[in-house]
């Protein structure tokens, strides 16, 4: 299919009818009318939901799946950076890496630099070039993913807001079913839909679905009616940030900030938490038609099997579809709220909490003064009306996660932190066993569907609550316990990647999400990560003090010294020197090592046509299209 020959049916129906709204034109897209009795409706069509819904239709693509949500089209939300779970779930459930890589950012690994109060020091830890990975527009992904799943035959209607009600005893919380649920039937909730049915093309609001799936985000429209939040202590963490531009000429940073141009997640670290700095193809000012047609150009030419390679680059598309997208940076500060942060008196740092707070941490630091000040210019209300966006206790879980004829994925089950971003990486590990379990429900004979939905619900629930949340939450205290002392930093950093995988080049092989990569729950998963931060912690907390003492540090390096020893015995074959600049295969710290090791499958280089990042396997920039001549 030529781009100059691809329909352009959506700009064309809002120049015809221009006060179409944004909801009915997405919903214009779906392939199949309206269905009151889908056999799955999922409440939230933010990324994990719609991978929810993917997942079980490549399995399952006879099964009826409806999607609902509120708002009138996809809108820019936190969570920018991915990891290999995402990558290896867009690759295999959805289409090759090239095709994403023309809309979103390359992204090469985590780069961390621990800071200090005074200025004095800044100390390194990355880890690269074992996947090929995204910074993701989070408007632009969710509405790929949207386009991509009604291609599969899902309808995903936008616009759309659900009362889910639990009449005479339905949708009863797992803990209830030994008293409350009917051998044989299943019994799932109500949805009543609120909004104008004209954008759905009904004129009935009940829908009655075989299973329900909670992927409302913070809203827990389901999760909500069990309970409210429950808080991971023993402390929390606030969020502030807003998003800015490069200044044009160019980068000009401290010489310690090492590689600080690569495409990777940055990670500003100080002993009251971190910040980041996620360089992003924003396509923000792109109006929703063209867009739609650029992406219905993208999803027919992946499903019918076009290599990415035959596929115009970013500069060509944006060109031909009247797209406009820029290179923006989000940044932002994720600090716990258990130490005194911020001073009495905030006033002089700004007009209102977000600014105030966000401008604290950046002057507190110098050398995050001076990297701001020097290489970015704040882009004043970029999303909306808002300019600095806050997140306050951020770590939570729903206390009921699944129950008669319903499941929860996503912000809806509960929430940690953005470090290691698995908001999406983790996320998207729930919603793929959600699926799976779904899948098991709704396969079962009717003689044994209730059982079947018993016993699915008990493990989903048991994987949330019991798994993955709490370990993500033990992995985020290990981190922000870290970043109060460079001395902790140097030997725990080193410990999390040891320990986070087993076998390194046995992780990356193939790009298919499975369930052990559910299990892995982005390093988390194992047992001996577990014991071993519960070693930790069990020295470094309950902390009086924001900087530990002596001893209590030299006893956390005595303990991950010899995690470091057990491990390289039990794995010597890893290659950690492919991975991490500053380290050996025995993740010693080697001075005067700046470079990975050769031998890594994939990693970033700058093409010499645009100079943006592209990964070494490439034959073309996916960017402005230059052909071999990458450095």
């Amino acid at each position: 299919m030529s781009i100059h020959t691809a329909r352009r049916r959506f700009t064309d129906l809002r120049r015809e009818t221009p006060d179409i709204s944004d909801s009915v034109l997405l919903n214009s897209n779906n392939r199949t009318g309206f269905s009151g009795k889908p056999d799955v409706a999922v409440i939230g069509a933010g990324i994990i939901g719609l991978c929810y819904a993917i997942h079980l239709k490549n399995t399952s693509p006879h099964l009826k799946i409806s999607v609902f949500e509120k708002s009138s089209a996809p809108i820019q939300k936190i969570g920018e950076s991915t990891l290999s779970p995402f990558s290896k779930f867009a690759a295999g459930d959805m289409c090759p890496h090239d095709y994403f890589l023309r809309l979103f950012g390359l992204k090469d690994g985590l780069q961390f630099y621990c800071l200090d109060e005074n200025d004095g020091k800044v100390t390194l830890s990355d880890v690269g070039g074992v996947d090929i990975s995204y910074q993701l527009d989070r408007r632009m992904s969710e509405l790929f993913f949207t386009m991509w799943a009604q291609k599969l035959g899902i309808n995903v209607y936008h616009g759309v807001e659900c009362d889910i009600e639990l009449p005479n005893g339905a949708g009863q919380a797992v803990e209830k079913f030994d008293d409350h649920v009917t051998a044989g039937s299943i019994n799932p909730p109500q949805i009543t839909l609120k909004t104008p049915l004209q954008s759905v093309g009904t004129t009935t609001n009940s829908v009655n679905a075989r299973l329900v799936c909670d992927a409302s985000g913070f809203s827990r429209s389901l999760t909500g009616k069990f309970g409210n939040k429950e808080k991971l202590g023993p402390w929390n963490c606030d969020a502030y940030w807003a998003y800015f531009k490069q200044k044009d000429a160019g980068l000009n940073v401290d010489k310690r900030l090492h590689k600080w141009d690569h495409p990777a997640t940055k990670h500003m670290c100080f002993p009251e938490g971190w910040g980041w700095f996620i360089g992003l193809i924003s396509w923000h000012h792109a109006p929703l038609p063209n867009l739609m047609d650029l992406l219905a150009y993208l999803v027919d030419s992946a499903t019918e099997g076009v290599p990415a390679d035959e596929i115009p680059c970013t500069q060509e598309l944006s060109k031909a579809f009247e797209c406009p997208y820029e290179f923006i940076t989000s940044i932002g500060w994720a600090v716990r709220n258990d130490f005194k942060t911020f001073g009495r008196n905030l006033d002089e740092y700004g007009a209102n909490e977000g600014e105030r707070k966000f401008n604290y941490i950046k002057r507190k630091y110098p050398a995050l003064q001076r990297l701001m000040d020097g290489n970015y210019d704040l882009l004043p209300q970029y999303y909306g009306a808002q300019t600095y966006f806050v997140r306050k206790a951020m770590a939570y879980r729903s206390p009921i996660v699944a129950g008669d004829g319903w499941l929860a994925v996503g912000n809806s089950a509960g929430f940690t932190n953005p470090l290691i971003s698995p908001g999406i990486n983790a996320g998207i590990g729930g919603a793929f066993y959600a699926a799976t379990l779904t899948d098991k429900i709704l396969a079962a004979p009717s003689k044994d569907r209730t059982t079947v939905m018993q016993r699915c619900a008990q493990m989903h629930q048991a994987h949330m609550c019991t798994f993955k949340l709490p370990r993500l939450h033990l992995m985020n205290r290990l981190w922000y316990n870290s970043f109060r002392d460079h001395r902790l930093f140097q030997k725990l950093t080193t410990c999390f990647w040891a320990l986070g995988f087993d076998e390194l080049h046995e992780h990356y092989e193939g790009y298919k999400y499975t369930i052990e990569d559910v299990t892995w729950n982005v390093g988390a998963g194992t047992e001996a990560f577990k014991e071993f931060s519960e070693a930790v912690l069990a020295i470094l907390e309950p902390a009086d003090e924001l900087i530990p003492s002596n001893e209590v540090i030299e006893r956390v390096i005595k303990l991950s010294d010899e995690c470091l020893s057990l491990r390289h015995k039990l794995y010597p074959s890893n290659r950690w020197g492919r991975y991490l600049r500053q380290y050996n295969d025995k993740l010693q710290m080697v001075p005067g090592k700046h470079e990975r090791d050769k031998g890594a499958k994939v990693f970033a280089i700058q093409c010499l046509g645009c100079s943006y990042w592209v990964h070494n396997c490439a034959t073309i920039c996916p960017i402005c299209g230059t052909e071999p001549g990458l450095v």
